[in-house]
């Protein structure tokens, strides 16, 4: 697996034109510029690491490639990570801000994930760690929220579910937290940033 992340400061709203008819339509559907230079960096990072591969979509409409390889895609704050593998994989970042944790928490935690959030000395950070572990799981999974999120526990990092064993690797820089979940337990040790130059 390789885990990619690339800052949409150097990003300038021209390198659009560098993409496809659908990613350029999604571009202008956005109102805030933030939001157009994520659209436009996940769709430069699409291009540069899957080249010709067909994207394909499951039920759930989580997609896939047509080569076998996986990949997921995820954005917060100035980032957007692009995990990329052999296996299923699902990824997530979240920059750290507000949030009343605990009554958040009841909507989307278990009583063991309740358990531990309110058990934390931390609870902001407890609540992000367990909030990405929970959403790349269920990206990796294929479902997203189209099931339960209480019905997944992520208080460890593996997670099993009708034979099936899934890992998890949290990872936090600056005021960012990313997760990253996997059929494989084969996780780099470290995410490569990488720059816009490599990209266009």
């Amino acid at each position: 697996m390789k885990l990619f992340l690339a800052d949409i400061k150097d990003i300038d709203l021209e390198y659009a034109q560098l993409l496809d008819k659908e990613r350029r339509e999604r571009v202008e559907r956005y109102r805030l510029v933030d939001d157009k230079k994520r659209c436009i960096l996940a769709g430069l990072m699409t291009r540069r690491f899957l080249g010709n591969a067909e994207i394909l979509k499951n039920e759930y409409g989580k997609p896939f490639l047509s080569d076998g390889r996986f990949f997921n895609i995820s954005h917060s704050g100035n980032y957007v990570l692009f995990a990329l593998g052999e296996s299923e994989v699902g990824c997530d970042i979240e920059q750290f801000h507000y949030v009343n944790a605990v009554r958040t928490g009841k909507t989307v935690f278990n009583d063991d994930e309740m358990n531990l959030l309110l058990s934390g000395y931390d609870r902001l950070g407890t609540f992000f760690n367990l909030w990405t572990k929970k959403e790349s799981l269920l990206k990796c999974m294929g479902e997203g929220f189209h099931r339960s999120a209480k019905s997944v526990d992520v208080c460890s990092d593996i997670f099993e579910d009708k034979g099936k064993s899934y890992f998890l690797k949290t990872w936090n820089f600056s005021d960012y937290n990313v997760s990253v979940c996997s059929e494989e337990n084969d996780f780099p040790k470290l995410i490569e940033f990488i720059g816009t130059e490599e990209l266009i």
